[in-house]
This record gives structure tokens, C-alpha cells and sequence, in this order.
């Protein structure tokens, strides 16, 4: 009876609430949070490498422009920025061996530096074997290809050191060996074991993990970039959200080793001459630039930003004032805890509804042959109408957000005027119903 009572309000924060306990566990794991936060670490140096390739695609004949560069006095300097393009997002799962180790180290309470320079001998023992028909090695799995087989020898490789140092299974020095010596006898042990185990692995049994672990997770990746898939994850986010709870830390988050892979498969076409209109993937850079920066926030935050500026209420217009810069570069806090839109009854489900619909049309807008795809990482609090351009080349992708917003304000409407119309009532039987001290007068 009394879940028959229950409001539709009620059913969505309880349904909220049984999903964002495992959610937050899940995601605050030690290992967990070590990848989130050493994929984080390497962020400068991939944006870096996006700007390189944005300054290739702008100086190359040779990227779906007829011939001819965008930029005539860049085309000789192209070449050049696409080796720097390769030697940062192209060697990003070579960087992120050291970030994961670095930060999974400090959860544990190890040395970092030792963990660090482990994670990174470990995952190229476990990923070159010997030398080429030409000579050299390949470094294909120090791109973002390589980035699950990373993460496996970053976590494994500092675990079993941490059980080696825990049951006391290493070479001990004499007191009077200075520390940083004495240290690294300590972990002759447990690297020569980490090292000949994954040197096994790769070199004697001739196991290439990361081709074989790209091909198991190949069905996954791929049906993972979809229209459904882009708006699940944003209406859980959103969901989130709409309890106070950080959506984007939660659970995006989660997804940026998809979408890496994805913005570095991009990245790659783009390269190889495709041309960005043609790039295979929609969602590449989730969680943390891309498709759904362009598409959440501009219709689930900015229609309501435009609502309460323009708003009678002095209320309403303080906030919007205050939240409109930040809310330009997608920093949604101001309005989310401040209007708030967070478990607030009448604002929740044009919240939720706007952005997971306008994720939907925005996938199936870009999916076409008429917006360029994502092929260089942005930050996250670009603009959208800035965003778009420099993450795509495509200055049509500027019609997203606008796209966006217009969808937000369409379905925000009706709810804000009943939200409005609540205020008043509120406001009005306030001023009707007297107050305790006038009550004591007329008693006495």
C-alpha cells in the first residue's frame, strides 16, 4: 500500500539510491581510483598531442581537403607535427604504465617511485618481444590499444610486490647500507620475479595479450558506441546527479579508457588520410571530451541558465547571474546544488529527460556524414561551441549545442512555470498564515 502512495519523485530518488551505493563503492575502489586518477595524470600530455594533431590536419594536403591544406604556411611543418602527435597520444598507454603504478602505489602506501618504474618496465617486457623484421620494435601497443593490458601488469606488477614486502621475501642489507641502497636490493626479488613472469609470457610462450585482449573486448568496444549506449550513460549520470551525488566522477568516469581507445582510433584514420567526416567512432573521447560535452549540459543546465536570468524573481536572476559564466564552461555545481536542481521535484525529470534525449539526437546527428567526429582530446570545460570545432575540425558541430539547448528549453518550459506557480502559492500562503508573535498578541 504505502509504495502504491508513493510518488513518481519518491520511486526515482529510492531507485537512485539502491544504484549509487554499489556505484560509489565500485568506483572508490583503491584500483579504480588509481586508473581514473593516472588516466587523469596523462591528460596534459594527450592534449598536448590533440593540438599537434589539430595543427597536422590544418597543414596537411592530405586530410579530406581536395589537395590543398587549410593552412598554406603549415604544410611544411605537418610531417613534423604528426611525429610529435605520435610521440604523445600515440604512446599513451607507455605513460599511463607509470601514472597507474605511481597512484596505485600511494593507496597502498608504497614507494611511488619504485611502483612507478616497475609498472613501466613490467608492461614493455610484457609487450615487445625482441626485435622486427626491420630491426626495431613495435610500438603499436603504446598506444591507447594497449591501454587494458596497462592497466593489468600496473595493478598485478604492485600487488605482488606488496606481497613480497609484506611477507618479508626480499634481500636484506646490513643497517649500515645507506636507505636508497638498501631499497633497491629489497626489490631485486620481487622485480626479478615480476619480470621473468612476464617475460615468460610474452617472449617464451609468445602470448600477445594485447592483440588477444583487443580482440576479446573487440564485440564489447564496439557495440559500446551507439545511440543506446549514449544515452545510458547519460541518463545514469544525470540520475546521479539529480541526488547530489557527482555524476561525472561516479560513473562517466568510468568509460575514458573506451573512450580514449576510441579518440586514438580517430585519431589514426585522421592520420592515415580519412578524412573527419568519416572517422569510426561517435563517442570517442568519453568521459572526458567529446560527443556528450556537446550535448548534456547545453540542454540539462543552459535552458535553465536563460530561464532564471530572464526570470522576474530577483531569486531566480541572483543565481543565474552568478552561475552564467561558470555554466558557459560546463561547471554545472552553481545551479545544480545552488537553484538547486538536485532533488527538487519539479526540476529532476526535465533535467534527466533533456540531456538523455538530446544525447540521443546528438549521436544520431553526428553519425552522419554531415558533422565531423571527434579526433582530438579538448579540455572538458571548453565552451561547446568551441569545443566542437577544435575537437572535429568541423565548424558545423556548433549547431549540436544550439540543437541541444533548444531541446532543453522545449521540455524545461512547462515544468518551470508549475515550479513558478508552486513558489507563488508557497510564497503566498506564507504572507496569509500569521506569525507566531502576531498569534500572542491577539491571545493576550
Amino acid at each position: 500500500m504505502d509504495k502504491q502512495k508513493k510518488s513518481l519523485m519518491d520511486r526515482l530518488t529510492d531507485f537512485t539510491n539502491k544504484i549509487s551505493e554499489p556505484l560509489g563503492r565500485f568506483a572508490s575502489t583503491d584500483i579504480i581510483s588509481s586508473v581514473v586518477s593516472g588516466l587523469v595524470s596523462v591528460t596534459p600530455i594527450i592534449m598536448i598531442g590533440s593540438i599537434f594533431l589539430i595543427l597536422y590536419v590544418l597543414g596537411s594536403p592530405d586530410v579530406g581537403t581536395s589537395g590543398q591544406p587549410l593552412i598554406g604556411f603549415l604544410a611544411p611543418w605537418a610531417g613534423k607535427f604528426a611525429w610529435m602527435n605520435s610521440l604523445t597520444m600515440n604512446l599513451m598507454s607507455l605513460y599511463c604504465a607509470v601514472a597507474i603504478p605511481y597512484h596505485y602505489a600511494q593507496k597502498k602506501k608504497m614507494n611511488t617511485l619504485t611502483c612507478s618504474l616497475l609498472g613501466l618496465a613490467t608492461f614493455l617486457i610484457f609487450t615487445i618481444n625482441g626485435y622486427d623484421e626491420a630491426g626495431g620494435i613495435s610500438v603499436t601497443s603504446f598506444s591507447a590499444s594497449g591501454l587494458f593490458v596497462c592497466i593489468i601488469t600496473s595493478i598485478i606488477g604492485v600487488q605482488i610486490l606488496k606481497f613480497f614486502l609484506d611477507k618479508n621475501i626480499t634481500i636484506k642489507m646490513p643497517d649500515s647500507v645507506p636507505p636508497n641502497i638498501g631499497n633497491a636490493f629489497g626489490a631485486l626479488l620481487p622485480f626479478a620475479t615480476i619480470f621473468a613472469f612476464a617475460w615468460l609470457i610474452r617472449t617464451i610462450l609468445d602470448f600477445d595479450m594485447v592483440a588477444w585482449l583487443n580482440t576479446l573486448l573487440e564485440p564489447i568496444i564496439t557495440s559500446s558506441d551507439s545511440v543506446w549506449m549514449a544515452m545510458l550513460v547519460t541518463f545514469i549520470c544525470l540520475l546521479l546527479w539529480s541526488v547530489g551525488l557527482h555524476g561525472d566522477n561516479m560513473f562517466l568516469a568510468l568509460f575514458t579508457p573506451f573512450g580514449l581507445m576510441w579518440i586514438d582510433q580517430n585519431a589514426s584514420a585522421l592520420a592515415g588520410g580519412s578524412s573527419n567526416y568519416d572517422l569510426p567512432n561517435i563517442l570517442a573521447g568519453l568521459g572526458k571530451t567529446g560527443l556528450l560535452r556537446l550535448t548534456i549540459w547545453t540542454a540539462a543546465v543552459w535552458p535553465l541558465l536563460f530561464l532564471m536570468v530572464t526570470s522576474k524573481k530577483k531569486q531566480f536572476r541572483t543565481i543565474g547571474l552568478t552561475s552564467l559564466a561558470p555554466g558557459i564552461f560546463t561547471i554545472v555545481e552553481p545551479v545544480i546544488y545552488g537553484l538547486p536542481i538536485a532533488l527538487n521535484p519539479y526540476l529532476m525529470i526535465p533535467f534527466i529527460l533533456s540531456g538523455t534525449i538530446s544525447s540521443g539526437v546528438g549521436y544520431l546527428l553526428m553519425s552522419t556524414s554531415f558533422f565531423g567526429k571527434f579526433y582530438a582530446v579538448v579540455p572538458w570545460a571548453t565552451p561547446p561551441f568551441l569545443l566542437g570545432p577544435l575537437g572535429t575540425g568541423d565548424m558545423k558541430t556548433v549547431l549540436i549545442p544550439i540543437i541541444s539547448f533548444a531541446i532543453g528549453f522545449v521540455i524545461y518550459l512547462p515544468f518551470w512555470k508549475v515550479y513558478n506557480q508552486s513558489i507563488d502559492t508557497a510564497e503566498k500562503l506564507k504572507e496569509d498564515t500569521p506569525s507566531p508573535e502576531m498569534i500572542q498578541v491577539n491571545e493576550a
